[in-house]
């Protein structure tokens, strides 16, 4: 097999790859712990702190998820200023590519809080349990 041909890796592997270990365990446990926040802003929650919390809390694996790849595309373009060669394309596009999956984790897990927060929201607005002027404690 010729040195220039991609690895045959599975989509699992090159997913645990492109995160690596920290953001494995990270990424995941942020979303769930947001969630499990967002749900109990949307239940108990009364007032205008409440949004601003939701607003908080919503959207921090999205966040996490954008320093991954940012720290990906820092650790990708040192690679190819250390190289003594002139980078092949594929190697920038493999690059690009691993470090653009980790905020695309973070998009995937804002999701259902996002979801929850808005049924939550809706539901409020039917059942009257919406405070408009954010006033009661």
């Amino acid at each position: 097999m010729p040195e220039d041909a991609p690895a045959n890796i599975s989509y699992l592997q090159w997913m645990y790859q492109s995160l690596g270990i920290p953001y494995v365990f990270l990424l995941p446990l942020v979303g769930l712990i947001c969630f499990i926040l967002t749900l109990i802003i949307v239940l108990r929650g009364k007032g205008a702190m409440s949004v601003a919390a939701l607003i908080l809390v919503v959207h921090a694996p999205l966040l996490l998820g954008i320093f991954a790849g940012i720290q990906g595309m820092i650790a990708s373009y040192q690679i190819v200023a250390m190289s003594q060669a002139t980078p092949q394309p594929a190697q920038l596009a493999e690059g690009t590519s691993t470090a653009l999956f980790a905020p695309m984790v973070g998009l995937m897990l804002v999701a259902p809080s996002y979801a929850m927060a808005a049924i939550g929201a809706i539901i409020r607005s039917f059942t009257g349990n919406a405070d408009p002027k954010g006033l009661k404690g």
